[in-house]
């Protein structure tokens, strides 16, 4: 999965280098922090289990959190294509559920049009959430294999905002403040049964990046 995003960013930075736009490449590390939602699981002949769903990141555990971004502007304007490798642990769960986590993770790919003046940027947009969950519920694990790549899942979708800030440390490079809002849904397997897992989360990163390309000037007076 995470080759995949990596494939994806590499090809989207090489395919607009013609066009009279700047494009921008950037890294972050972070974390984030989840609201408590509702958390609904369904076994096969065993009453349903629904809960409010308090969840930690962990994100330098088990796999890291991260994200990144490629961004094509033109003036004030842009479109970008976000990666966002999201991470939930629970840690309320009740006596039935002796692990739930999505940690491989809730992987967010997000194409947002963006909005800038100066060095600051804000962003709308949506797309799929990719899930790699691992549990155990009842005393009986997922298995793992399902889905493609080992075990990763279409499992629903998400929006997302955010606002960035650029510090530019040199020609063409930069590092960056970045905030996010994301709010998703996802349905992903247990054994014999599913979860219902919605997902409000504000995200904080830092990071860098370069840019390639003319920058207009429109939008950064």
């Amino acid at each position: 999965m995470h080759r995949a995003a990596l494939l994806v960013l590499c090809g989207l930075v090489g395919w607009p280098a013609r066009v009279r736009a700047q494009v921008e490449v950037q890294a972050f590390l972070g974390s984030s922090v989840s609201l408590p939602m509702p958390l609904s699981i369904a076994q096969r002949g065993e009453p349903d289990l629904h809960f409010t769903a308090h969840w930690a990141t962990r994100p330098w555990l088990d796999t890291w959190y991260y994200a990144g971004r490629v961004g094509l502007w033109s003036g004030g304007r842009g479109w970008l294509f976000d990666f966002t490798h999201h991470k939930i642990y629970l840690t309320n769960g009740p006596a039935e559920v002796q692990k739930f986590r999505i940690t491989n993770g809730m992987n967010m790919f997000t194409i947002s049009r963006g909005f800038r003046r100066g060095l600051l940027s804000y962003a709308v947009g949506a797309g799929p959430v990719i899930t790699f969950p691992i549990n155990e519920v009842r005393g009986r694990k997922l298995e793992s294999g399902r889905g493609f790549l080992g075990g990763y899942l279409l499992s629903g979708g998400h929006v997302m905002a955010s606002v960035t800030r650029m510090l530019p440390v040199a020609e063409h490079f930069f590092l960056s403040l970045d905030g996010r809002m994301s709010a998703s849904y996802v349905r992903v397997p247990v054994a014999g049964g599913h979860a219902a897992v919605p997902n409000v989360a504000l995200h904080v990163h830092v990071g860098g990046g370069f840019s390639l390309g003319r920058r207009d000037t429109e939008g950064h007076r």
